[in-house]
């Protein structure tokens, strides 16, 4: 799904870029010049800046600042397009697509991880069903709806699960043959293009909430390492503390955002599979059983590669032919 963004976002101007890419690496960058300047102090720094920067400029050249500036842009710019190739295993890593042994050492977390707290929800939920605490109910079955699969395809982390609720939401709607994840790049050309849009405004944020949350991780690292290295060790630890903050306030942004993009994905499932339907030449099934049945069939055909299921399959070319009649045989 992130195939289509990451075409969209190649553009230097593109909005996406800048706010995905180019905003996070210019708002982190920043925050490394001002931990670079805090042991020299914020009034000596500016001094020196203003003593070293307007040398040329008062000799007739160049002023050095506008110099460093404008390099300082390019090399952020650049930074920002070596983000966009990252994007997929950036936002595979933090889904929880690790390494086995990762995985083994951190990936199930029984007691306090993203399993205890599932667990722990549907126990509340079933319990507030019990009761007949309505709105305790609907809150608990709003959460686990668009931020929990089912049990089984739980994931280690709160943003996998949230993306891994919408792609499992059209199996558990229309059978296990509604992969969206397999469908979505088929299904994407045909939505109409304000559907397009508002499927990247909701992913975009959650993109660039991740960059940033990597980015001000590695920053905060660093800086902290910096700060010890000159005895600023106070500083250090403040430093890598409100670095932690930020990158976690980053994270659940971006796992709230990652929810919104879930339900645009739903809803684009939801309102034109049936126009994928329609351009697969297929007619439109009366029943959700016999949806249920022309989704499995096809995707043995396209996905598994068994032709036989779909040998006596026909196709239909008369656009007014495209509801009712016979199913797929």
């Amino acid at each position: 799904m992130l195939g289509n963004f990451l075409d969209k976002a190649s553009g230097l101007l593109d909005r996406n870029f800048l706010l995905a890419y180019w905003f996070p690496a210019f708002i982190s960058a920043s925050i490394a010049v001002l931990i670079g300047a805090w042991p020299r102090g914020w009034g000596s720094a500016l001094e020196l800046w203003q003593l070293e920067g307007m040398v040329k400029g008062q000799e007739g050249g160049l002023s050095a600042q506008i110099l460093i500036l404008v390099g300082a842009l390019i090399l952020i710019t650049v930074l920002a397009y070596l983000l966009m190739p990252l994007t997929r295993p950036t936002v595979r890593f933090y889904e929880g697509y690790w390494p086995r042994w990762l995985y083994r050492r951190f990936g199930d977390m029984p007691r306090w991880g993203e399993r205890a707290i599932y667990e722990r929800m549907t126990k509340d939920l079933d319990q507030a069903e019990v009761k007949g605490d309505r709105p305790r109910f609907n809150e608990l079955q709003a959460v686990l709806f668009y931020g929990y699969p089912k049990r089984e395809r739980l994931m280690p982390t709160r943003l996998g699960n949230a993306l891994r609720a919408a792609e499992d939401y059209s199996k558990g709607a229309y059978g296990d043959g509604m992969d969206t994840v397999f469908w979505w790049p088929r299904l994407w050309p045909l939505l109409p293009e304000k559907v397009q849009e508002e499927v990247e405004e909701a992913l975009t944020p959650m993109v660039a909430l991740l960059n940033f949350a990597s980015l001000v991780a590695i920053v905060s690292i660093g800086g902290s390492l910096y700060l010890g290295g000159l005895g600023f060790l106070k500083e250090a630890v403040l430093v890598f503390a409100v670095g932690v903050v930020l990158a976690f306030i980053s994270y659940r942004a971006a796992v709230s955002q990652a929810q919104s993009y879930g339900e645009r994905i739903r809803s684009a499932v939801d309102l034109y599979r049936f126009d994928l339907l329609k351009s697969l030449h297929q007619t439109l099934p009366e029943t959700l059983d016999d949806e249920i049945a022309l989704w499995v069939k096809l995707m043995l055909w396209l996905y598994n590669g068994d032709r036989g299921c779909v040998a006596k399959m026909k196709y239909y070319h008369d656009s007014g032919s495209g509801s009712g009649g016979e199913g797929t045989p």
